[in-house]
């Protein structure tokens, strides 16, 4: 084993045990009994040891590997600095959210979606469980400590958690932790479920009420409406360049991003008028209210086998750009009830490594989001195939590649896939008519209108209220649904970039591939080329991208 190879799977173990949440969505075993350390020790801690690695990966020289261990040399180094950096941006001393993006919640939609393929895990499960109260209370203690330093988080968003967080305690009986079903036939079954009712009657549910309770306790000093981005908080500034550079792996400033969001928004603008002419739509107010009428007409199971019907229509022609190995097919299923009510859009979740879940395309059919409207095949085709699905799910079945770069995925380089993959899906001949199209135009408008908006809140000071008002006037979606982006975006600061940038940069490539080979160009073999090494930083990709041009033009 190269000394990167095996630096990249020590980094990859301990980062799991670092993350054993993630570790459970991916089915890797090993990491079910865990939970998060929370703790200003623990935090001081992996800061130490992400030091250690990333001062090893660059004692590695790198002219001496051959070019995969090169990339995963740099995986490595972008992994180890991103923990770094994550670490210093210290979210837990101010987030607090419904959504499934931190902390009770993030737990929740966790155990709503763990799986239970063996007798060993069914105890581990357990095991986190018990484990649970300690992790929920070190997350009340730094949200304590951000207070003393003036890191508070934002009143509404903190209202909805409450509300959300009482209503999961209302109803213990139907609490996300009790959903995992135990394995079948197992005689240890009734005495587990007598133990697991007991681990959440007596630690999650307690822990989960005195989180709610220190979140009361500090709503009356939280930030209003007004002040819900980073510029508002002690060392905000740095904060989200430290942001920009995780999200983006790129030198980019928010000034850069925000002009680059309002002239892509321009131009879908006319694309958008261009195409509602031929449906007899004048001008941009019209065809607005009709794509805007379009969303959550159809109830939600049509929905849901609309969006499926488009998986399957491009999964038929997956071969034509990609090579093999493709993977099995995407589920499409309604998201769990406490993930659909925090306002969640519909999203994807790879296939689980031991085989208990496929890759699988979770749908809303509680609140009105994204893919309802002429937007169902766009959604289906980022979340799914050509997006998500293939690229994830294929990624799994190359066995050769370090787990590391399978199993970690940087929102640049998936979510920057998955919107390439809606205009993929357009030159394919994918969409069915023009109304499909309009809702893919309306699509790339969110994505264009978040460099707006996500600068604006954090870099320049924008209220939520100027934010929703201005997704509300450049994006035809429903108000409600784009109510919950924004603060989507309030609570992960840089996220909303990753599209939009991550795109831009696969098309600079994909040009520069067409240019540099000519008649010779496969788009099957670039898209090999762009996936094959797992999910890299954009430098990365780019030093990978040309490796292979060099390598396929003969020189």
């Amino acid at each position: 084993m190269s000394a990167a190879r095996d630096l990249a799977d020590r980094f990859h173990r301990r980062w799991l045990a670092e993350n054993p949440f993630t570790a459970t969505i991916y089915g890797v075993p090993g990491y079910d009994d865990l939970v998060p350390d929370e703790s200003e020790a623990g935090r001081h801690a992996w800061r130490a040891e992400a030091g250690q690695f990333l001062r090893e990966a660059d004692a590695i020289a790198p002219g001496q590997l051959s070019a995969a261990d090169a990339v995963t040399l740099e995986c490595v180094k972008e992994a180890a600095a991103q923990e770094l950096e994550s670490i210093e941006l210290a979210r837990a001393e101010y987030t607090v959210t419904p959504m499934q993006y931190a902390g009770p919640p993030a737990f929740l939609a966790v155990a709503a979606r763990t799986v239970l393929v063996d007798t060993d895990a069914a105890e581990a499960y357990l095991t986190r469980l018990r484990r649970s109260g300690s992790w929920l209370d070190q997350l009340g203690e730094r949200l304590r400590a951000g207070a003393d330093k003036g890191r508070l988080p934002v009143a509404p968003l903190a209202e909805q958690a409450i509300v959300w967080a009482e209503r999961v305690l209302a109803d213990p009986g139907s609490s996300p932790v009790l959903s995992p079903r135990p394995p079948q036939g197992w005689d240890r079954t009734a005495a587990w479920e007598q133990e697991r009712q007991a681990a959440a009657d007596e630690v999650v549910n307690p822990a989960l009420a005195r989180w709610v309770a220190t979140v009361r306790e500090l709503l009356p000093q939280a930030r209003p409406s007004g002040e819900a981005g980073l510029a508002y908080l002690p060392g905000g500034d740095s904060d989200y360049a430290r942001s920009v550079r995780v999200y983006t792996t790129l030198p980019l400033s928010p000034e850069h991003l925000h002009q680059a969001g309002l002239e892509h928004v321009a131009a879908l603008e006319a694309r958008a008028v261009d195409l509602g002419a031929g449906l007899g739509l004048s001008g941009l107010g019209e065809v607005f209210a009709a794509v805007q009428d379009s969303a959550g007409k159809i109830p939600a199971q049509e929905a849901i086998r609309k969006a499926a019907e488009a998986v399957r229509r491009a999964e038929a022609r997956a071969a034509e750009f990609f090579p093999d190995p493709l993977p099995p097919p995407c589920e499409v299923t309604p998201m769990p009830e406490v993930v659909a009510v925090g306002g969640a859009a519909p999203h994807y979740t790879p296939p689980r490594l031991d085989g208990g879940r496929p890759g699988t395309f979770w749908f809303n059919t509680r609140r009105p989001t994204a893919g309802t409207g002429w937007d169902i095949d766009v959604v289906a085709f980022h979340e799914a195939v050509p997006g998500h699905h293939l690229q994830l799910s294929r990624l799994q079945l190359l066995t050769d590649l370090p787990a590391l770069q399978r199993q970690r995925s940087l929102p640049v380089f998936s979510e920057g896939w998955g919107l390439y993959a809606e205009q993929l899906a357009e030159e394919a001949g994918l969409y069915p008519n023009d109304r499909a199209l309009l809702g893919s135009v309306s699509s790339s408008l969110m994505r264009a209108a978040r460099l707006v908006v996500d600068t604006g809140l954090h870099a320049f000071g924008w209220s939520r209220e100027r934010a929703l008002d201005y997704m509300a006037g450049h994006v035809p979606m429903p108000r409600e649904y784009l109510a919950a982006e924004i603060d989507r975006y309030v609570v992960m600061p840089g996220q909303a970039l990753a599209y939009l940038t991550g795109k831009l940069e696969i098309l600079r490539l994909r040009e520069e591939a067409r240019v540099r080979l000519g008649p010779a160009f496969s788009l099957p073999a670039f898209h090999a080329a762009v996936l094959d090494h797992g999910s890299l930083p954009m430098p990365a990709l780019a030093r990978s991208i040309s490796g292979w041009l060099d390598r396929s033009s003969g020189l």
